[in-house]
C-alpha cells in the first residue's frame, strides 16, 4: 500500500476540489508564513492514502482563501502558482459566498 496518494481532495459545499501531490507541496510551504494557519497546515500534511477528502469549517477555509488570494496578488511568485491551487481559490470563494 502506497503511503501517499497523488492526488489529494478538498470537501466544498459545491463539490470537491482535487489538486495534486505537489500543489500539496506549494500549498504547504506557503501556508508555513501564516499564523493562523497552523491547523490547516496538520490537516494538508496528514494526507495519507487512506485519508478522505480534507471537510474544512467556515474559518479554516476563510484563511486557506485568504493565503491563496495573497499568492495572487503577489507578482514575484504568483506565476509559480499551480493551476489546481487557483481553482481551489475560486471553488473556496464560491463557497464562501455561498455561506454569507
Amino acid at each position: 500500500m502506497p503511503d501517499r496518494l497523488d492526488t489529494i481532495t478538498v470537501a466544498l459545499s459545491r463539490g470537491d476540489v482535487t489538486i495534486s501531490w505537489e500543489a500539496r507541496q506549494a500549498l504547504l510551504a506557503r501556508l508555513q508564513h501564516v499564523n493562523e494557519s497552523s491547523s490547516l497546515r496538520a490537516m494538508f500534511e496528514a494526507v495519507r492514502a487512506t485519508r478522505p477528502p480534507i471537510e474544512l469549517n467556515p474559518a479554516q477555509r476563510a484563511t486557506l482563501l485568504g493565503v491563496l488570494d495573497e499568492w495572487t496578488l503577489d507578482r514575484d511568485t504568483w506565476e509559480g502558482m499551480p493551476e489546481a491551487l487557483l481553482e481551489l481559490r475560486n471553488a473556496l470563494s464560491e463557497d464562501l459566498a455561498d455561506l454569507a
